[in-house]
């Protein structure tokens, strides 16, 4: 293949990083995550996580489409299944449809559950007919079965299954007619919550061909339902009979909801469905997982990008990491004035410290911040060398953010490169996995790259800035507010990447904030917001405070924003805001800046709280 070939196969294989844009290709790159098989006993599920993570490849994973083409289209592999997935998608067009007019909340949803009713069963016997053009042997729906089922959707008196199919069709069609138009009058017969869902998914397992098989309920993007929506599927998760199972795809503090139609009842875990957060699933004990899945779904794409050339790929080895001594000489090191102090002491005394680079860099470094002589400070390294190892482990990757420090600083300031680095910048999300393999591809080919050769780190780290900066400049669009949320971002990166740079070595890596006191609806609003739209990430406290109150928990900028203003991806220290400073945050980016820092004894002056105002500029 030419270059501009490969380019358009990258676009193509990477460029889809949604699933909705993947259409029949989405089961040609579906890679099964770590908790794909839990999801699929008859356990009516919840699975939370941000845009990008993977709800809707999994749920569509699980629907009678995915799970026939995973099964290479075979349908007697397809029938040893246990389980028939009927997926439905939350559409905000649709279903916001179902509020005001003139009309209560009450009698609302009562309307909504009955275009619930419509849909699932609608779905339920479209799969029925699927499923028969493929088997024509099936049994099909008697005449009673039929009935039952039309007459609990006062859909009149149907012959057959065929006829109900089409009688079913356009009582939709004239149903969302009169939605738009209820205000005039045109108030449908409603049927009972569930009822209707209940008989033809029991009726269907009467038939020979599905005796024994449970339904899947999927329903994506529930975030996208109103309050009271929620309520409604709510009682049907907590009260489902052994017909069919719910399993619910929604963002992190999406599913603002947890009671039922009775506000006395709620639903909870595990005791009415098992929660698999994504994030956490990915993240916080076997990070491994993540890594593993996120190989699987490049390698998939990589391999077809290469079988015209038959090269063995290893998405690890194409995108190398960094060592940090290496990536502080790419730096400069060796130019610093802290360095040349150490070369000059070693020429004058006639010793050889025997380290790194790096490692004389932070001795001469320390000895600056901490007001001692040089000489006195490697007279205390010689002496108490284990102790002071331990410092250089814990201290040298924040050593990096201060080598090219200063105005006049130009080109790349800190790399960001290598599998494991883009895996911890995605933080479990696999959207923005795909984002960092693809434009570091797309940046390597267009300059002429090798393809089965590494890519630069130098390339790696554009990418990555390139990536952040994409994802920031999209947050307006994400909210109503989502100004607000941009401008949160930029005035906390800038804030953290003063930080890392010039911030006290006594603390380095402040990369987590917490607001102490009181908090106003506002800030508990834009925190909401900031994490359902991943431009935040939370976590406990504390271990043992667990996911209660949003009050017990601690925040940080989504890591992918990292390159962008560049400091650390780490989870490590955190600095504690007022509710008035984080919203000033919001409100007066450069007076938070300064104020902020100056608590912190680091003095920023005008140009520097402007630096990272949004611009299509990046380093050459």
């Amino acid at each position: 293949m030419t270059s501009d070939e490969k380019l358009a196969q990258l676009d193509e294989l990477f460029g889809s990083y949604k699933a909705e844009w993947l259409n029949e290709k989405i089961f040609h790159f579906f890679a099964a995550p770590s908790y794909f098989t839990s999801l699929k006993d008859k356990r009516p599920c919840v699975l939370m996580g941000g845009r990008g993570t993977g709800k809707t490849t999994v749920l569509r994973g699980l629907s009678y489409m995915g799970q026939y083409a995973l099964n290479n289209d075979d349908i007697d592999r397809f029938d040893l299944n246990s389980y028939i997935g009927i997926y439905f998608r939350c559409d905000t067009n649709h279903v916001h449809a179902f509020s005001g007019k003139g009309i209560d909340n009450g009698t609302w949803m009562k309307i909504f559950a009955h275009y619930f009713n419509l849909i699932f069963t609608s779905e339920i016997l479209e799969f029925i007919d699927w499923h028969k053009k493929l088997k024509s042997d099936d049994e099909v729906l008697s005449k009673h079965a039929c009935s039952l089922i039309a007459t609990s959707l006062h859909l009149g008196d149907v012959s057959d299954y065929k006829e109900l199919i089409h009688v079913l069709e356009t009582a939709m069609y004239k149903f969302q007619a009169d939605i738009n138009n209820i205000s005039d009058g045109n108030m449908p017969q409603l049927s009972l919550a569930g009822d209707p869902v209940k008989i033809v998914t029991e009726q269907a397992r009467k038939l020979r061909q599905f005796s024994g098989k449970i339904f899947y309920l999927l329903i994506d993007e529930y975030e996208n339902l109103l309050d009271s929506q929620q309520q409604i599927v709510n009682t049907l998760l907590k009260h489902v009979p052994q017909s069919y199972t719910i399993k619910i795809g929604v963002r992190e503090m999406g599913w603002r909801v947890k009671h039922t139609m009775n506000p006395q009842e709620s639903v909870i875990d595990p005791a009415d469905y098992v929660l698999f957060n994504i994030v956490d699933e990915f993240t916080d004990e076997t990070p491994d997982k993540f890594e593993s899945f996120a190989r699987d779904v490049c390698q998939l794409r990589i391999k077809d990008l290469l079988e015209e050339d038959g090269v063995e790929f290893d998405i690890e080895q194409a995108l190398v990491n960094l060592p940090y001594e290496d990536e502080a000489i790419k730096l400069g090191v060796e130019q610093t004035c802290q360095y040349k102090n150490i070369l000059e002491f070693e020429k004058e005394s006639g010793l050889d410290l025997g380290v790194s680079s790096l490692y004389k860099f932070f001795i001469s470094y320390w000895s600056e911040n901490h007001n001692s002589m040089l000489k006195d400070t490697i007279e205390d390294y010689f002496k108490n060398r284990k102790s002071w190892n331990t410092r250089y482990e814990n201290y040298k990757y924040s050593l990096l953010f201060k080598i090219r420090t200063g105005r006049g600083s130009g080109g790349i300031q800190k790399y960001y490169a290598g599998w494991s680095t883009f895996v911890k910048l995605a933080n479990g999300n696999i959207r923005y996995l795909m984002e960092l393999v693809y434009r570091s591809y797309y940046i390597y080919l267009q300059e002429g790259g090798d393809i089965t050769k590494p890519v630069s780190a130098d390339v790696q780290t554009k990418a990555a800035r390139n990536v952040g900066w994409k994802n920031l400049t999209e947050l307006e669009g994400t909210w109503s507010n989502g100004a607000q949320l941009t401008r949160m971002v930029q005035t906390l990166g800038t804030i953290f990447s003063k930080l890392a740079k010039d911030g006290e070595n006594s603390a380095p890596e402040i990369v987590q904030f917490e607001i102490e006191g009181e908090r106003s609806a506002r800030t508990e609003e834009l925190l909401q917001a900031g994490i359902m739209n991943l431009a935040l990430v939370r976590m406990p406290a504390n271990k043992q405070s667990g996911r209660g109150s949003v009050k017990e928990f601690m925040y940080s900028l989504h890591p992918i924003f990292a390159p962008y203003f560049i400091y650390s991806f780490r989870r490590k220290r955190k600095m504690g805001l007022s509710d008035a400073e984080f919203l000033l945050c919001v409100d007066n980016p450069n007076n938070a800046v300064r104020d902020i820092l100056s608590k912190r004894n680091v003095k920023i002056d005008k140009e520097e709280t402007n630096m990272y105002q949004l611009s299509f500029d990046f380093w050459d």
